[in-house]
């Protein structure tokens, strides 16, 4: 089984509690994940998805307030190993590994898409039907030849169609065609086969150098015994054997002499054959090599040759050129119909990456779309919650202030009452009615202004236009 990648994690998360009834609510430590350093955190909050790059802290708004966070692998160049089965001619099945190098660029649009880059790379490879037809001609034992062609299709594929995953930048890296496991078991076998047969071969031939060895002994002990038996018959018969050798041995020297001169003269008519087949050969390679260069590869030169040296009638020249050119035709043929095939390949290659191309910028609009609405849906959600904050602020500094001139209020109704229970406005006429209407909010009585005005004295600007009155009496008094 895989291993899930680049989304390693996802945990869904509850409302977040307060630790303390007075207290801020914050997230525990053991809900949010622990990231490594390669690793980044993706939170979802109220609809959208946010990047915690700088590890905020579990009391921040942001993440007391996500009901999802996802564990992003951020590594560069991480190597995702996809596996294919493609069918061979002996009902059986060829394991392809293909291997990318993929680095994460945009967490968001991974979350966002739960991208799972192993499913999404297997699809793009499956979309190619002609990889699975590779196979079909060829038995186990054939991988090799397998090797070659899928290496090549898969090449060319990635090449014209690249493989794209949302928020990732995908490069092709290699491709390979492991060995089928019944050809490993079955060469397995057949090389414990052969190491247990030379053990055997090794150790029976042990034996039988054993056992010749012991002969060798017991025939050369017997053959020292039949020596010295016969060096000693060959003794007593030596006497009798010089008497006859000389008069034998003219007449064998004689039979060897002659015997001698035959032996010389089959010596030299076999060297004079022999000097005769080599300059023989050497003519015959000349005109070999004579041929080959003129021929030059071209088989029906060949013919033509043949033909001029009396190894082939009128007729098998005849069709042997029509069996030239029936080939010719057949593989100008079938290099018609490959190359046809390929252009088509190509073509079909071109529009699906057009096709892609469409796809992935149409989803790239959605999600652009998508990103657009959420952040004017976060703008007025924000812009919601500030103006219920300020009319929250403004609705407690009134309560305040109504509070506080409740409280004042209270205070001087009860100086008013303790005043009256004291009788202070029995003999003197303090404003009490003033400061009752005060109290009580109400208007103040007309009287009660005048006598108020009397108490106070004249004011600043009555004072002045006194004074001047009074000056110009004097004056006139003076006159």
């Amino acid at each position: 089984m895989n291993a899930p990648y680049p989304i390693l994690e996802c945990r869904p998360l509850n409302p977040a509690e307060k630790a303390r009834w007075f207290g801020r609510r914050s997230r525990r430590a053991e809900e949010l994940p622990r990231p490594s350093a390669h690793q980044s955190l993706v939170y979802r909050v109220a609809g959208e998805l946010i990047v915690d790059d700088d590890r905020m802290s579990p009391a921040d708004e942001r993440i007391v307030n996500a009901t999802n966070v996802s564990v992003v692998d951020m590594r560069r160049d991480a190597l995702v190993v996809v596996s294919l089965a493609i069918p061979s001619a002996d009902a059986s099945c060829f394991e392809v590994l293909v291997t990318f190098r993929c680095t994460v660029n945009d967490p968001v649009a991974v979350v966002s898409g739960g991208v799972n880059a192993y499913e999404v790379l297997q699809g793009h490879l499956k979309a190619h039907s002609r990889i699975f037809e590779l196979g079909l001609d060829y038995k186990l034992t054939e991988v090799n030849e397998v090797r070659r062609m899928v290496s090549a299709q898969v090449r060319a594929y990635l090449t014209h169609v690249p493989a794209r995953v949302s928020g990732m930048q995908v490069r092709f890296a290699s491709v390979e065609v492991s060995s089928p496991k019944a050809l490993v078991d079955f060469e397995d076998g057949v090389r414990k086969s052969a190491f247990a047969h030379k053990l055997d071969w090794q150790e029976l031939e042990y034996l039988h150098r054993k056992e010749m060895s012991t002969a060798a002994h017991s025939q050369s002990l017997e053959s020292g015994r039949r020596d010295h038996e016969l060096d000693l018959d060959g003794r007593s018969h030596t006497h009798d054997l010089r008497k006859t050798s000389a008069t034998s041995a003219q007449e064998l020297e004689l039979d060897d002499w002659k015997h001698a001169q035959g032996l010389r003269k089959a010596s030299a008519d076999a060297e004079h054959e022999l000097d005769l087949l080599q300059r023989r050969g050497e003519v015959a390679r000349h005109e070999f090599g004579k041929n080959v260069e003129m021929i030059n590869g071209d088989p029906k030169r060949a013919l033509l040759a043949a033909y001029a040296a009396g190894q082939l009638d009128a007729q098998g020249l005849s069709a042997g050129l029509k069996a030239i050119d029936d080939s010719a035709r057949e593989q100008a043929v079938q290099d018609a119909l490959q190359n046809r095939e390929t252009q088509l390949a190509l073509r079909a290659a071109s529009r699906e990456e057009r096709k892609v191309e469409r796809d992935w910028q149409r989803e790239e609009d959605e999600r652009r779309a998508e990103r657009e609405q959420r952040r004017e849906t976060q703008d007025r959600v924000d812009r919601l919650r500030r103006e219920k904050e300020a009319r929250e602020d403004r609705l407690h500094n009134e309560r305040v202030q109504r509070e506080q001139a409740q409280r004042l209020d209270s205070m001087r109704f009860e100086m008013l009452k303790t005043m009256t229970a004291q009788g202070q406005f029995n003999t003197v006429d303090l404003g009490g009615s003033s400061l009752f209407a005060e109290v009580m909010h109400m208007p103040q009585p007309e009287v009660d202004r005048q006598r108020a005005a009397a108490v106070a004295g004249p004011t600043a600007q009555e004072e002045i236009e006194s004074g001047e009155d009074r000056s110009g009496g004097v004056r006139e008094e003076d006159e």
